[in-house]
C-alpha cells in the first residue's frame, strides 16, 4: 500500500541509462508547455459522485530525482513542473499539489498519468517506477506526474471514498488539458490514447476514479499494480478477520495465471497497511485487539471501491477501458515465519492481491473491458515488488518475462484510442 524502505531500493540509481536493447528515437527538443490560467474541469466524466476543479496554477521547480527527465543523443529533456489546488470536492477540504509534464517532441501515442503508492505525495519513488516512465516516453508517450502536499486519502469526515474524487479530478483535468490539446485532429494523433498506471494504493485511486467518478468514459487503459488495495475496506479492517480469499479461482474471467495455480490469503490488513487506513478513515479500531463494531464495519464497506451499494452506486463496467492488473502470488525472499510474526512486511504477503481479486472478481463477461487481464506475478521483490517479479502466463519457449518488462509491453500495446471501443 505504500513505500516501506527496502534494501533494493534504498537508493536511486544514478545512471539513467535503461539495460537491454530497446529503440530509443528521441532526436529532438521536448515540446513541453504548461498553461499557467486555470483551467475548469469539463465535463467528460459521469459518474454517481461528482468531480472538483484544479484552480490557482503556478510554475514550479521540479525538486528532487523523483520526477522523470530522460537523456538521448546528448539531449536531456526535464519535465515541466506547476503547482495548484484541487478544490470543490463533497465534504472534501481543498489540498495543494504539485503535477508535471515531460511531452515527447512530434506526434505523440498518448498520455501516461502515474499514481504513486501511500498517500500520493511523491511522485515516483522507486527505481522502477522512473525506468517504467522513461520508457513511455522513449516510445513516444507524454508522461504525467502528481505529488499531494498531504495523503489524498486524509479528509475532514475520514472518508476514503469521497477523498477519491481528488486523483479522479486530476485524471479528468489531464485528459482535458493536457491529452486532448496534443491528440485532436488538428494537431496531433487522434488515435492516441489516455492512459493511467498506478502502484499499491494509487492503483486503488484508479479504481475508484472508474467506479464513482466516471474516469471509464475517457481512459483508454490502466495498469493496476499491486491492487487496488482498498477495495473492500471492511474486509480489510474487521476484526475477527475476514475469511481468507482465493486469488482468480478457476473459471474466473480475465485470470492469466500461466502454470500458476490460484493462491489464498487473508484480505486483512497487515500492521503496516492498517496503521495508514486508521489515520485514513480516523477508526484506531483497524486490525485492532478487539472485535470491531457494526458501525465500524459499515462505516469501512460503504466508503471502499466495492462498497456492496451502501454507499454511492459503483459501476464495474468499462467498455471502452481496457485493464490489466498485477498481483503477487510469491516472494522471492519468503520468510519463513510469517504466521507469527506479521510485522514482517517485506518477506511476508500482504493484502494487496487479496484486495485485488474483491475488485477484479466483479468484471465479467457480460461487462467485458476491450482487454481484461489479471496476471499472476512470481517472485516478488516485496510483497507488492511486481516489477521485480516473473510473469509465466506471458512465457516464451519457456522463458517468464520480468513484471517490468511485461507491464510496459502491456502499456504501450494497448495505450490508443479507438472510435470501436
Amino acid at each position: 500500500m505504500s513505500h516501506d524502505p527496502q534494501p533494493e531500493y534504498s537508493s536511486r540509481l544514478q545512471s539513467l541509462t535503461r539495460s537491454g536493447n530497446r529503440l530509443v528515437f528521441i532526436c529532438a527538443l521536448v515540446l513541453a508547455s504548461l498553461s499557467l490560467l486555470a483551467a475548469p474541469t469539463l465535463a467528460h466524466a459521469d459518474g454517481s459522485l461528482s468531480l472538483g476543479s484544479v484552480t490557482n496554477q503556478n510554475a514550479a521547480a521540479c525538486s528532487g530525482d523523483e520526477w522523470v527527465s530522460y537523456s538521448s543523443h546528448g539531449t536531456t529533456y526535464n519535465m515541466t513542473c506547476a503547482s495548484a489546488t484541487l478544490s470543490g470536492c463533497r465534504n472534501v477540504q481543498d489540498v495543494n499539489f504539485t503535477y508535471g509534464q515531460l511531452i515527447p517532441p512530434g506526434t505523440v501515442n498518448g498520455v501516461v498519468v502515474f499514481l504513486d503508492g501511500g498517500g500520493g505525495t511523491t511522485a515516483a519513488l522507486e527505481t522502477d517506477e522512473y525506468d517504467m516512465l522513461q520508457y513511455y516516453f522513449a516510445q513516444g508517450y507524454g508522461v504525467v506526474q502528481i505529488a499531494w502536499n498531504s495523503d489524498w486519502e486524509l479528509t475532514p469526515d475520514a472518508n476514503i471514498q469521497n477523498a477519491a474524487c481528488r486523483p479522479a479530478t486530476f485524471l479528468n483535468y489531464v485528459y482535458n488539458n493536457i491529452y486532448e490539446p496534443l491528440t485532436d485532429g488538428r494537431h496531433g494523433n487522434s488515435s492516441a490514447g489516455m492512459c493511467a498506471q498506478g502502484f499499491s494504493a494509487g492503483s486503488a485511486a484508479i479504481g475508484y476514479s472508474l467506479a464513482y467518478y466516471g474516469a471509464g468514459d475517457y481512459l483508454d487503459n490502466v495498469e493496476l499494480l499491486s491492487g487496488p488495495v482498498l477495495s473492500d475496506l471492511k474486509q480489510g479492517c474487521e476484526v475477527p478477520q475476514a475469511s481468507p480469499v482465493t486469488v482468480c479461482p478457476d473459471g474466473q474471467y480475465g485470470c492469466r495465471m500461466g502454470d500458476d495455480k490460484p493462491w489464498t490469503l487473508s484480505p486483512g490488513y497487515v500492521p503496516f497497511d492498517a496503521g495508514m487506513v486508521r489515520s485514513w478513515t480516523d477508526d484506531n479500531s483497524c486490525q485492532g485487539s478487539i472485535r470491531t463494531s457494526d458501525e465500524s464495519n459499515a462505516a469501512w464497506l460503504a466508503e471502499s471501491i466495492v462498497d456492496d451499494n451502501t454507499g454511492a452506486a459503483p459501476t464495474f463496467n468499462y467498455p471502452d477501458t481496457s485493464m490489466s492488473g498485477w498481483l503477487c502470488r510469491s516472494l522471492r525472499n519468503l520468510a519463513s515465519d510469517c504466521a507469527t510474526n506479521p510485522n514482517d512486511y517485506q518477506n511476508c504477503p500482504n493484502n494487496s492481491s487479496t484486495q485485488g481479486q474483491l475488485f477484479y472478481k466483479n468484471i465479467t463477461r457480460d461487462i467485458a473491458p476491450p482487454v481484461f487481464n489479471v496476471y499472476s506475478v512470481d517472485g516478488c521483490e516485496g510483497p507488492e515488488g511486481v516489477s521485480a517479479g516473473t510473469v509465466d502466463a506471458l512465457s516464451v519457449r519457456g522463458q517468464a518475462p520480468q513484471g517490468e518488462v511485461a507491464i510496459e509491453n502491456d502499456m504501450t500495446a494497448q495505450c490508443f484510442h479507438s472510435r470501436f471501443r
